[in-house]
């Protein structure tokens, strides 16, 4: 469950969202499907995508692409021939997943932890203004890790404690904008979790 603190200036859309079959289960898919829910769940992610930051239904428009809406949100791959939406999303396992034993009371039991790959794609919004249209990615960018920042302080199922910046902020390559016809923003993280 996310409670509202977990989002600023909106409330909880993450426990409504039922999965499709086969249900994301176990400690490697897991983790991806909740970064994913947590995500769609976002006031800033969702404004971007043009929903309301309160739209009961938005998990499942980003996520599924339900409600006559394209999803945006993807693991762990895109297939750009069927989703050329922007902005979007792409999450990935991250090269690192250990189980640690832990110590503690009557039993020892194991923990885990792992990354995740956060990939964020976004058009670029004023494509004859370079400073104006990277300040506006970035801007929005900035938002999403502070949205992560504060429900990772506050969350035991997948609590993050690191976010590094794996690739910075660019431009697709012109042949990529071409077939995708648009010119582009990306930006890739490594996101460290424990549970």
């Amino acid at each position: 469950m996310f409670p509202q603190r977990y989002f600023p200036g909106g409330t909880s859309k993450a426990t409504a969202y039922v999965w499709p079959t086969p249900d994301p289960q176990g400690p490697i898919i897991r983790p991806l499907a909740k970064l994913a829910t947590l995500l769609a769940a976002t006031a800033h992610f969702r404004t971007r995508c043009g929903l309301e930051s309160d739209d009961p239904l938005g998990t499942e428009k980003l996520l599924d692409g339900k409600h006559g809406t394209q999803r945006r949100i993807f693991y762990p791959e895109v297939d750009w021939d069927r989703f050329n939406v922007f902005p979007s999303a792409v999450i990935q396992p991250g090269p690192t997943w250990t189980a640690t034993l832990a110590c503690g009371g009557e039993r020892n039991y194991l923990t885990y932890h792992g990354s995740l790959r956060l990939i964020l794609i976004d058009a670029d919004r004023y494509p004859h203004e370079m400073e104006r249209s990277l300040r506006d990615y970035g801007t929005w960018v900035g938002q999403l890790l502070d949205d992560l920042k504060s429900y990772f302080a506050y969350n035991d199922e997948l609590a993050g404690t690191t976010i590094t910046q794996e690739r910075g902020i660019a431009r697709g390559t012109v042949t990529e904008e071409v077939s995708r016809g648009k010119a582009y923003w990306s930006t890739a993280f490594l996101i460290d979790w424990k549970s």
